[in-house]
């Protein structure tokens, strides 16, 4: 009979992201850090749709007071997620990546850092930035500086802000991993935004703390400032944004290594450089956080099919030489309506 913890593997690896097989089998080794041979099982029986924990007891024939017990320890280890549909308490299980990874918050240890490492390297990683539909999709910092507006609602970091009713803030994943390595990043710890219910969910595991409109446009401003990436679930309805820094993102360390990173991303923007105003001050240089423009004896070269649009070279250029511009309207890119809509597409694609 297979080993419970490689089911558990091949259900993760057909959702979403994917959770492939490796010749070392430190995937198997990481899902048994997370999850006790109890928490594999009920897993393996739960559905994709959100269901209350009477449901899941019934169709299991289980006593449903237990039921939602071990229900609600998954969710509170961060193992499925949580929702509340018409005042009923709903589980589901989730992707590995966007989902039980960073929902490990306020339980990263070391050698689960090191055995995940390990895993990003040798199979992990390759799976999800191979998939057509990415989990995440970097957007423009601030909307004013898009050369044709309107912008899209779903591009424009503060309209998503301001038309959420529920706000929270997390530390940053990547930083806060980093950190237990005893490495220092300058930048911000808590500026990990979500949204609605995610930011219930993150929350109610005292994995974040609620905030206002105000403060979360704060938290914008100031990423503009510390020139970091926004990147935000690849969604219409967007539930979570990030604000990156290439020192500890994996996503954006990872873009640096592509050839041709805007390839590898679902922006509708790019940057445009008129090099007859530049001033060859080397300002963008220093802002680009995937190589797109480099100072070469003195002078900027621009690499446009690295620009991943994200607009922090344009914040800050003092000759107006930069401008974002939003892309060719067949190369425009509609995201699927939300998170959960991504993740069914991501799944389609891996049997496609």
């Amino acid at each position: 009979m297979t080993d419970i913890y490689e089911r558990l593997r091949d259900r993760l690896e057909m959702m979403a992201t994917g959770y492939p097989a490796t010749v070392s089998g430190v995937e198997i080794k990481i899902l048994r850090q997370l999850f006790s041979d109890e928490d594999a099982d009920l897993f393996l029986k739960l559905k994709a749709r959100p269901e209350t924990a009477q449901q899941v007891a019934l169709r299991i024939a289980t006593d449903v007071a237990d039921m939602a017990a071990r229900l609600e320890g998954m969710a509170r280890k961060g193992l499925i997620f949580r929702v509340r549909q018409d005042d009923a308490i709903c589980y589901f299980p989730v992707p590995f990546i966007v989902g039980i990874y960073e929902f490990q918050l306020n339980n990263l240890n070391k050698p689960l850092l090191k055995d995940i490492s390990q895993y990003y390297l040798t199979g992990l990683g390759a799976t999800f930035h191979g998939q057509k539909t990415p989990h995440l999709r970097s957007i423009p910092i601030n909307a004013e500086i898009v050369a044709d507006r309107p912008v899209a609602p779903y591009d424009d970091a503060a309209a998503i802000i301001k038309c959420k009713s529920r706000i929270a803030v997390a530390e940053c994943f990547c930083r806060k991993a980093v950190g237990l390595y005893g490495k220092t990043c300058s930048h911000p710890l808590e500026t990990c935004l979500q949204f609605e219910t995610f930011a219930d969910y993150y929350v109610e595991n005292k994995m974040a703390r609620y905030i206002s409109t105000d403060e979360a446009l704060a938290i914008l401003k100031q990423s503009e400032a510390e020139g970091l990436v926004i990147h935000i679930l690849n969604s219409q309805k967007v539930e979570a944004m990030c604000c990156c820094c290439s020192c500890c993102c994996g996503m954006l360390i990872s873009l640096k290594l592509f050839p041709a990173p805007a390839l590898a991303v679902k922006s509708n923007y790019t940057c445009l450089f008129d090099e007859s105003l530049c001033t060859q001050c080397g300002v963008c240089a220093q802002r680009c956080t995937v190589g797109a423009f480099k100072m070469k004896d003195g002078k900027i070269e621009f690499y446009a099919d690295r620009c991943i649009g994200c607009g922090l070279c344009v914040t800050t250029c003092p000759a107006e030489s930069l401008k974002l511009a939003k892309k060719p309207d067949d190369s425009l890119y509609t995201p699927p309506p939300t998170v959960y809509d991504t993740y069914a597409v991501m799944s389609r694609e891996k049997i496609e």
